[in-house]
């Protein structure tokens, strides 16, 4: 296929001496070169590039009535000698010549485009037969390969109408956070719903917190909670896809795509529960009751003398930063130690309810 940049002259850059040569063409209705470059004391040489250069962006052209030598095929005017007289164009009249035929190479790009696209989308309904017949086959299947994993995934955002439910129980990858706003960009462009769930833990984190406001920006409904249990995407209520921790091969990084209705009902209502029960993100001050419950989950581990490794796992956080809320609270607390911290915190009131 023909690049659009074939289209393109050839951009040189806009020096002094284009400017003198475009300027003396306007103020003096012709330019011929040979006596533009006697009156700039220029070498011809530089004054033909420049004309060139001028030329190709239809800034400057042959006068019509002006002398034209006889020139090879593919010379270009510029090239012909310095009897070759010019007259100059507009800006926006020159700018018509050069986009033109880039604009019509676009126009004929997009109807190759929606072509070819009409064409593949034929054996549309060919997939999504063969795709519910092999999910009524499969009730459980195993993903042990991340291809595996991805693909599955992809024909299920594809094929999702009514709405897609997920729970992550960390902070993703900054290239995750990217993939997941793509998919619910396309997810709400078809008018289905999406609604995910996450940790508190994650409203300690700029870069999550921009990603979440950027999704409730587009319409999902994002709400955070103590603790989520494990990763699970629910497509239109009729599949699960759940994260394998190392039951089959693959090291933990495949999945389960769960299809059987009683089963995936079950982790359905499991999910609505929590998600009943979490905080609205809002991207603002209303925010503070979910940061209040991280704190309070912080002290309730504090008391229990619970690792920090064994703790920041719980709240989905690394172990650095929950040693930071534990140090901040032990100096807002006045306590010496983690444990004093949890008791005074009990003894204070702020454990109660």
């Amino acid at each position: 296929m023909d690049k659009i940049a074939t289209e393109a002259p050839s951009l040189s850059p806009l020096g002094d001496l284009h400017v003198l040569l475009y300027r003396m063409a306007l103020e003096q209705g012709r330019l011929r070169p040979s006596a533009a470059a006697r009156r700039l004391d220029v070498p011809g040489a530089d004054v033909s590039a420049a004309v060139a250069d001028l030329s190709r962006l239809h800034l400057l052209h042959p006068a019509e009535d002006g002398p034209r030598p006889a020139r090879s095929p593919g010379e270009h005017p510029a090239g012909a000698g310095h009897d070759t007289e010019y007259t100059a164009r507009s800006p926006d009249a020159a700018v018509t010549h050069v986009t033109g035929p880039i604009e019509a190479r676009i126009q004929q790009l997009h109807r190759e485009s929606e072509r070819m696209s009409s064409h593949v989308l034929a054996l549309k309904p060919v997939f999504e037969e063969s795709w519910q017949g092999d999910s009524a086959r499969t009730p459980i299947e195993y993903l042990t390969l991340p291809d595996a994993v991805r693909s599955t995934l992809e024909r299920l955002y594809a094929a999702a109408r009514a709405e897609v439910a997920a729970a992550h129980p960390d902070v993703p990858a900054p290239a995750a956070l990217e993939e997941g706003l793509r998919r619910t960009t396309e997810v709400l462009g078809r008018g289905a719903h999406v609604r995910t769930l996450y940790p508190h833990s994650v409203l300690t984190h700029a870069r999550v917190r921009q990603h979440l406001c950027r999704m409730v920006a587009l319409g999902a409904q994002v709400r955070t909670t103590a603790h989520v249990p494990d990763r699970v995407l629910f497509f239109d209520a009729a599949t699960a896809v759940l994260a394998d921790h190392g039951s089959s091969p693959g090291d933990g990084k495949g999945a389960l795509a769960v299809r059987d209705p009683s089963l995936v009902r079950f982790l359905h209502r499991s999910w609505e529960s929590a998600w009943e029960s979490a905080r609205p993100f809002t991207g603002t001050s209303g925010d503070a009751p979910a940061r209040d419950e991280l704190r309070r989950s912080v002290l309730e581990l504090l008391e229990s003398g619970m690792k920090d490794g064994m703790a920041a796992r719980r709240l989905a956080m690394s172990v650095t930063t929950y040693r930071r809320h534990v140090t901040e609270l032990c100096a807002e607390l006045g306590a010496q130690s983690r444990f004093q911290a949890g008791s005074y915190a009990r003894r204070a009131g702020l454990l109660d309810g």
